[in-house]
């Protein structure tokens, strides 16, 4: 299942939706609901979830295939597809299975991300409602809290012109060595 977490509807998913074709559920959530729940802080955000609803790998920042939009090449990502045969092949007993206390915490709100979360929200609204200007002030405010969250920048800066409301763009925050890691470290267990 695949959950596109985006406030601005089906009319901007769509064309996403149409490009994947997917032969499985696709969801979206204009709300922001999977990301808050699950703690995601950027996409992708992959989860295991097995039959019993239990979650056994959890928040990996992994494109399984990705399409350079420069060249068109296409990168496969067979380990983590390996990966994944394997733990279909082997449930709990897979060796990529991670232990309850690896996996990265799910949603327990410290003040500040309560905050964050509520700025959020009120300019996710706002912009929903059309006053996308009165909803920059909040959108900063979710930042300036929790600068680590780019769910939360990836939203606010695909709503307005970036450079123009936030002095910057997309790309100069992800190249600034002062930012947080776009993408966590990622690796995978290696086999026996």
């Amino acid at each position: 299942m695949t959950v596109d977490c985006d406030n601005r509807g089906l009319s901007v998913a769509q064309q996403w939706l149409d490009a994947a074709n997917p032969t499985h559920p696709s969801l979206l959530d204009t709300q922001h609901r999977v990301a808050q729940l699950y703690n995601t802080r950027n996409v992708p955000a992959v989860f295991w979830i097995d039959e019993e609803r239990r979650i056994m790998r959890a928040n990996d920042p992994i494109y399984a295939q990705r399409r350079n939009r420069e060249t068109g090449e296409v990168t496969i990502r067979n380990d983590y597809l390996n990966a994944v045969r394997d733990w279909v092949a082997h449930g709990p007993a897979s060796v990529f299975v991670q232990q309850h206390d690896a996996m990265p915490a799910l949603y327990v709100p410290t003040p500040a991300d309560a905050l964050a979360q509520a700025h959020f929200r009120l300019a996710t609204f706002l912009e929903q409602q059309g006053h996308g200007e009165e909803a920059v002030a909040h959108f900063k405010q979710a930042h300036d809290l929790r600068p680590e969250n780019w769910n939360y920048r990836r939203q606010a800066y695909s709503l307005v012109d970036a450079q123009a409301h936030y002095g910057t763009t997309m790309a100069e925050v992800m190249r600034d060595p002062s930012s947080p890691p776009f993408y966590p470290p990622f690796e995978l267990p290696t086999p026996p």
